[in-house]
């Protein structure tokens, strides 16, 4: 419960932010929590400076804009297995959940895509989970590589390395990304196992067990012939960057070349597939 003058469940008070479908300001937030538990401004607003003086959540600058989001300044879990953590925490995040791998993956909050924020992150990291832990679909014993398309961060080219895949190539164009995403890879001791590619992906036949690409609906329409030739049969591609009323096209664009879809979920109106070659 949240310390105030009326008790207010802080689930249900983060609940407004973590669905909402669009990012909320401090004002805007207040509101939802004043309307939607008949408190006064005061008592809303104690209650959102209480969150981010405990670091349930903070506050992201964006376009000139200050948002309210969820903090990534501890560890946050953002799947059944995966768990985000800025460097150098002091501490450790909570190892009582029975059944779960605890996965720590340290990212260094820059600006590159995939810190976590985003849906489509979430959605990926996801799909991971499903394909590893789940659903158990990787087959270790080819000791085959995997590939992230337009890596970002690196954080799914070390969730899928930190989950048992032996080798990753990371494809990335821009120079900050780059950086970013070397830095994070050293940071989880990830240098051996992960090579960043200064470029775009090339054809390489039957060369990957998995492929991961969060990136928009077009640029997967023209990465599709790629990702096919790219991957091993029964080879697995996880998707992401689509939004819900893009995802039967992506659908039916991958079918053609010969993909099952095998596991699909939406996120704010973005959607992440898991999809097998068949062909």
């Amino acid at each position: 419960m949240i310390p105030s003058d009326r008790k207010v469940d802080k689930k249900k008070v983060l609940n407004i932010l973590f669905q909402s479908d669009v990012k909320l300001t401090a004002q805007a937030y207040i509101k939802e929590i004043k309307e939607q538990f008949s408190l006064s401004f005061f008592e809303a607003k104690k209650i959102l400076q209480q969150l981010i003086d405990t670091q349930e959540l903070s506050y992201h600058y964006l376009y000139g804009t200050t948002y309210v989001e969820k903090s990534f300044l501890r560890p946050i879990s953002i799947t059944k297995n995966f768990i985000l953590t800025p460097p150098g925490f002091q501490g450790r995040p909570d190892q009582s959940n029975i059944g779960r791998k605890n996965i720590e993956i340290i990212i260094d909050q820059g600006i590159s895509f995939g810190s976590g924020r985003h849906p489509t992150t979430q959605l990926c990291l996801a799909a991971i989970d499903f394909c590893f832990f789940e659903k158990q679909m990787v087959d270790f014993n080819k000791n085959l590589p995997g590939a992230d398309i337009g890596t970002g961060s690196g954080v799914l080219a070390m969730a899928m390395c930190l989950s048992g895949l032996a080798s990753c190539k990371a494809y990335e164009i821009d120079p900050v990304s780059i950086n970013e995403a070397k830095k994070n890879i050293a940071l989880n001791h990830l240098a051996k196992k992960i090579q960043v590619i200064e470029d775009y992906m090339k054809e390489d036949k039957n060369r990957f067990s998995i492929i991961s690409a969060n990136l928009r609906f077009p640029t997967l329409k023209i990465l599709s012939d790629i990702i096919s030739t790219s991957l091993n049969k029964n080879g697995i591609a996880i998707l992401s960057g689509v939004r819900e009323w893009e995802k039967e096209n992506l659908i039916t664009v991958y079918s053609k070349k010969g993909f099952e879809l095998v596991w699909q979920q939406d996120e704010k109106k973005w959607s992440g597939f898991v999809l097998v070659k068949k062909i």
